[in-house]
């Protein structure tokens, strides 16, 4: 049998899809795309939980009980077929994912890109999730939600002030055809540079977003874009590194704005708030571009996350230190 051969990236402009409405009551899909479920298995079980307690219906896919080489849910082809069933059937109104990882580039050549264009459906998850995200936008034009997984973002306790703000915001994003406005904080953000900037929403995972570049799974940037990323337990020069990276490929050249999340990192077996550290890297790689930063803001790991809907128009201004979702996330 032959194989698909590899193809570098063409310039692939996005024909923007919006996901439909969830309601109440609706069932919700859950697929592993990355690591297995198996890791971090009482907090799944909770997130699981949480969401029938909150009355939706569940339909988990196969990923989540399957483990390969102990940190895939499964073969590549095992991933992406679960994908590929999701949004085909008709009783799923959305997918949440379970948790992110490190090998969602390893399924994309085997979605089926035209299935997932022709059923919308909401697509929520972070961290390595942030590869489907760049390829469902570049090869069927879908807006993915960079915010809740089902283990980090429903598996905490629903009382907590934290998950009620972030539920709050994915169910006001995903249930209703209006825009969301500005973006409430949960914490102080900051200003690392001052400007107002209008532009598509466009980021994720600082390693997942170096990771489809250069690959047909990532869309060209013919439009102004406002860029937000995120990192965890990474050295400093390595962040610098994806910086320059990022400047070198050409992806600061549409930039607008940048947005930053909360920088983690892990010291002496407990998590460190990094943000600052990285600031004297971010300003002197963006020094020859003009545009508006804040940081700090509330997405990331360990952290209340708000949702970033990829490819939504956007606007930020350092002023208020607001930033704002322009357009409506589902129809």
């Amino acid at each position: 049998m032959s194989r698909e051969q590899p193809r570098r990236r063409s310039a692939i402009r996005v024909k923007l899809v919006k996901p439909r409405r969830i309601a109440e009551g609706d069932t919700i899909g859950v697929v592993a795309p990355s690591h297995p479920v198996t890791l971090f298995q009482k907090q799944y079980n909770d997130g699981i939980r949480n969401l029938r307690q909150l009355g939706f219906g569940v339909k988990e896919g196969k990923t989540v009980g399957l483990t390969y080489r102990d940190y895939m849910a499964g073969t590549d082809k095992e991933r992406a077929e679960d994908i590929n069933a999701m949004f085909a059937d008709r009783e799923v109104k959305a997918i949440v994912c379970a948790l992110g990882g490190q090998v969602a580039i390893r399924t994309l050549r085997h979605l089926d890109f035209n299935v997932i264009r022709a059923n919308p459906k909401v697509f929520s998850g972070m961290s390595d999730i942030t590869t489907y995200h760049l390829a469902f936008l570049a090869r069927s034009g879908l807006s993915g939600l960079h915010q809740h997984d089902v283990t980090f973002g429903f598996g905490t306790d629903l009382d907590s002030g934290d998950a009620k703000f972030e539920r709050n915001l994915f169910f006001k994003l995903t249930m209703n055809p209006e825009r969301l406005g500005q973006i409430p904080a949960l914490t102080k953000w900051e200003v690392w540079r001052e400007g107002s900037a209008k532009g598509r929403l466009f980021g994720g995972n600082m390693n997942s977003i170096q990771c489809s570049i250069g690959t047909r799974y990532i869309p060209s940037l013919d439009e102004d874009i406002i860029f937000f990323w995120e990192a965890m337990t990474q050295p400093l020069s390595h962040i610098d590194q994806k910086l320059a990276h990022f400047r070198e490929a050409g992806l600061f050249d549409r930039a607008a704005g940048m947005l930053i999340g909360k920088i983690r990192g892990e010291e002496g077996g407990s998590v460190k708030d990094m943000t600052a550290d990285v600031k004297p890297a971010v300003m002197d790689i963006a020094d020859e571009f003009d545009f508006p930063v804040i940081a700090g803001m509330d997405f990331g790991h360990y952290t209340p996350n708000v949702p970033l809907p990829m490819w939504l128009k956007a606007s930020m201004n350092t002023d208020e230190v607001k930033v704002s979702v322009d357009e409506p996330f589902v129809t």
